[in-house]
């Protein structure tokens, strides 16, 4: 009986240890192409390798894509909210604190390819974000970027996108012909002070300014019904998810 207590002992010392030790489920000391298990969300992600301390996945695309969003640890967690061309995240997203516009007449200050909405008819041919302004190298260092439109719509054709519901949150995966995959979560979005559709939906910034209105930027969009491409008021706060050479 007392080596039967001993061994519950050491059980529970073992468990409490492995706790104490372990992870948000990243490894970054693992070897390329591993899998790795995600213990608190239940759920398997993929890995190729790492870089500046955070890892990617090879798709086979034109790029490779973070594993997480920029301010995550974690494949579904949301991580921090930007508005387009900001590098830092707010409590509040709207047009009175946006950094490139001025209030109340909503003109750009910069990105801007139409005069009307200028200031003092600015228009200075800006259309995809400086590395100033782009949130992931500001973030993440000088080997990582956002996306551009071109780079996610990669992402939206080439891909098999499978929506999931799980325990935490509800996803996408995002599986390239390669075999290997991303996972999306549905993390809604900011406006204003107030988190809009979470977990019902996702969004993702690009690095591209819309072409049809400079108030406005490229997104990718995501529901259980589907995903696509869009555009959306600059001020918004949305996700990022990083990609690199």
């Amino acid at each position: 009986m007392k080596n039967k207590y001993i061994y519950i002992i050491m059980l529970c010392v073992c468990a409490v240890l492995h706790i104490a030790c372990s992870d948000d489920g990243i490894d970054f000391n693992t070897n390329d192409q591993e899998l790795k298990e995600a213990d608190s969300w239940n759920v398997d992600y993929d890995i190729t390798g790492t870089l500046d301390g955070h890892g990617y996945v090879d798709l086979g695309l034109s790029v490779k894509w973070a594993t997480c969003n920029i301010g995550s640890s974690h494949p579904l967690s949301p991580g921090l909210y930007f508005a387009w061309g900001e590098v830092t995240a707010k409590d509040s997203y709207s047009w009175d604190n946006y950094k490139f516009a001025l209030m109340p007449d909503f003109l750009m200050t910069k990105y801007c390819l139409q005069k009307n909405v200028g200031l003092d008819g600015l228009v200075d041919e800006l259309s995809v974000l400086q590395p100033e302004d782009d949130a992931a190298t500001q973030n993440w260092g000088e080997n990582w970027r956002m996306p551009t439109d071109g780079e996610l719509e990669e992402l939206r054709t080439l891909c098999t996108w499978q929506w999931v519901v799980g325990d935490n949150i509800n996803f996408y995966k995002v599986t390239a012909p390669n075999g290997h995959y991303i996972l999306i979560p549905a993390c809604g979005s900011i406006k204003n002070k107030e988190r809009i559709m979470y977990v019902l939906n996702g969004c993702l910034w690009t690095s591209s300014l819309s072409a049809t209105s400079s108030v406005k930027a490229h997104e990718l969009t995501f529901y259980n019904s589907g995903y696509w491409e869009g555009s959306v008021e600059r001020y918004y706060g949305e996700q990022v998810r990083a990609v690199l050479k």
